[in-house]
């Protein structure tokens, strides 16, 4: 599995479950993104009866045996296919990662998945992460209630996290579009109130941005991930359906010159469409004094339509998985790597860069 966190660590299967909490736009509540065993939140059970008395703890116990839940099958099927799994991220999720582990404690990162509006139609994605999807290209599908854009919930749910918030590090904001749903500001306006040096990473595709925004910028401490995938134009619109090219990297600019630099990370999918040129995001996160996260691209459980649980679509969505990616491009692209390589880099551009090697290779 390649995880780099002490040997003495590794018998915990996954660190995901003593200090993370992911809620998604139907109330599922799990550790991490691909947990496929989750509790629904409702105003009777909610976030304290998960985290203290519910799902989270079978999760605790197992990883404490050094075994996987029922829900871990995509970190377990990634290890048998020799990909590095999800789990080795959340091992570096907080600096004390045995804090929770130890102790019997509150989690330390909230991951919301507040709804899936969003303005793009990103043919990788799926109508569950995109209203554009839901509405057009994957309308067939029932992908159920945003249970949060319902008032009486996001205020219930907001009740609810004045408990949590003390002790979090960090909120993770994703979609859809956060920057787009009005339970995202809500939420930091309550935020800025107890806690205003928490962080709220928002998670954006760079492409909103307004007085709201600005007002976030200053009230909260807040970075920023972008989700660009490129730095290329034509490959920007045929990723970023409904995006403008200019328009997001302009606002990137604006972003930074209000939040810093230090809090602006890209946050880039390698797939066969991008796979070419994808050095150029490195060279232009490193020219911009940016972090960068590679994420592993899986088709399968979001859009494949023989695995079981892939929410029924057909074939309309692209099939952008590495293996296409012809053998001397990966050769052309592994040989600029480790020509980059021989820069002075920081840890996250050594990890990344090794990442996309491994990937390619």
């Amino acid at each position: 599995m390649n995880r780099t966190i002490p040997k003495k660590q590794q018998h915990i299967t996954c660190f995901s479950a003593f200090n993370h909490m992911r809620i998604t736009r139907l109330g599922s509540m799990s550790p991490c993104c691909f947990s496929t065993e989750n509790k629904v939140w409702s105003k009777e059970k909610g976030l304290h009866d998960y985290w203290f008395n519910g799902l989270n703890m079978e999760y605790q116990e197992l990883f404490l045996e050094s075994k996987f839940h029922a829900g871990c099958g995509v970190c377990k099927k990634r290890i048998e296919q020799n990909i590095i799994p999800p789990l080795n991220e959340y091992d570096w999720n907080i600096e004390d990662r045995m804090q929770g582990v130890a102790n019997i404690s509150y989690p330390k990162i909230l991951e919301f998945e507040i709804s899936n509006l969003c303005n793009m139609e990103c043919p990788m994605c799926f109508g569950h992460l995109s209203s554009k999807h839901a509405a057009n290209r994957d309308k067939h599908v029932d992908w159920g209630v945003n249970l949060f854009d319902d008032d009486k919930n996001l205020d219930h749910l907001i009740e609810e996290l004045k408990e949590f918030i003390p002790y979090l590090e960090q909120i993770r904001f994703v979609g859809g579009e956060p920057l787009a749903h009005k339970g995202m500001f809500k939420i930091a306006k309550v935020v800025a109130d107890i806690k205003p040096e928490l962080k709220l990473q928002v998670c954006t595709n760079g492409s909103v941005y307004n007085k709201k925004v600005e007002r976030l910028c200053k009230e909260n401490n807040v970075q920023f991930s972008f989700s660009v995938d490129t730095v290329i134009p034509e490959e920007y619109h045929k990723i970023r359906i409904g995006g403008k090219y200019e328009q997001t990297y302009s606002n990137i600019d604006k972003f930074r010159n209000l939040v810093g630099k230090d809090n602006i990370n890209i946050n880039t999918t390698l797939m066969n469409i991008n796979a070419e040129n994808i050095i150029k995001v490195f060279e232009y996160s490193l020219n911009n004094s940016y972090s960068l996260f590679v994420n592993t691209y899986a088709r399968e459980g979001r859009v494949k339509m023989d695995v079981p649980d892939s929410f029924g679509l057909d074939m309309n969505a692209p099939d952008w998985g590495l293996h296409l990616v012809p053998f001397d491009i990966k050769c052309k692209v592994i040989k600029q790597i480790k020509e980059f390589l021989k820069q002075d880099l920081t840890n996250n551009y050594i990890t990344e860069l090794n990442k996309v090697i491994k990937l390619l290779s």
